[in-house]
């Protein structure tokens, strides 16, 4: 069992909750920087938050092995990790994360949901556009299970894992899942083709694509490696209780 785990969260602290819960007796050090091992010891791990933005696109169920997108920030940020890892000759684990719900989320889930909040998200008739998405409780999980266990011993001198919630919800349900979480707010639909041409025209090119693109990733190496069950996030939405415990 690890007595501490350096946590490298380049645009992820908003996790670090979780995980401080779920290693309570483990010093956990956070840093938006890739971490320095100057004092680490010999049983420690380094655990880097990625994104499953690493992947060339089309990002449609890509595995581990998928070609990554040499131009994006994420894979200078893995080598720049996997670098300071291998000098300090530190266990590393790579979490390549989908969309990440939680309290204080960043990135296309909070996009979604104050574009619900505010009424300017609409249902598309016939989107079936998916995303993958990951509750900030099952990261914390992850790294709980490679701090008490160990890493899986054909994982290599870095292991990367994909990590999501398996289910792929469409982005009609993420919304729903979502704006259930606001009073069971309504979320109106499109159903004329003039209000889907302004829309178009009212989102732009950019979140027109996010809202209507497919993004996912497959998480069955973590599952397989780590015995690692993932939470359904839509219907940890529609069902966990939010009470003074909560984060």
């Amino acid at each position: 069992m690890s007595d501490k785990i350096y946590i490298y969260a380049p645009e992820a602290a908003f996790v670090e909750p979780y995980i401080k819960r779920a290693l309570s007796g483990i010093t956990v050090c956070t840093s938006s920087t890739v971490p320095e091992f100057e004092q680490r010891n010999g049983g420690d791990i380094a655990v880097m938050l990625s994104s499953a933005d690493v992947y060339a696109p089309p990002v449609d169920m890509c595995d581990e092995n998928a070609p990554i997108n040499p131009n994006s920030v994420w894979t200078a940020r893995e080598d720049a990790f996997r670098d300071a890892c291998s000098k300090a000759g530190a266990e590393a684990l790579i979490l390549r994360c989908a969309d990440i719900v939680c309290t204080g989320m960043q990135g296309f889930p909070k996009t979604l949901a104050e574009a619900i909040w505010r009424g300017t998200f609409f249902h598309f008739p016939g989107n079936e556009a998916r995303r993958s998405v990951v509750h900030a409780i099952d990261i914390a999980e992850a790294i709980r299970k490679a701090a008490v266990g160990g890493l899986p011993p054909t994982s290599g001198e870095c292991a990367v894992y994909n990590i999501c919630d398996g289910a792929e919800p469409t982005i009609h349900d993420l919304a729903e899942a979502l704006a259930f979480r606001m009073k069971n707010k309504r979320i109106s639909t499109l159903s004329t083709r003039p209000q889907q041409f302004f829309a178009k025209i009212l989102y732009g090119r950019r979140l027109y694509g996010l809202y209507t693109g497919t993004h996912t990733i497959c998480a069955d190496a973590i599952m397989r490696d780590m015995a690692f069950e993932p939470t359904d996030v839509c219907g940890y939405l529609r069902t966990h209780t939010y009470d003074e415990d909560s984060l």
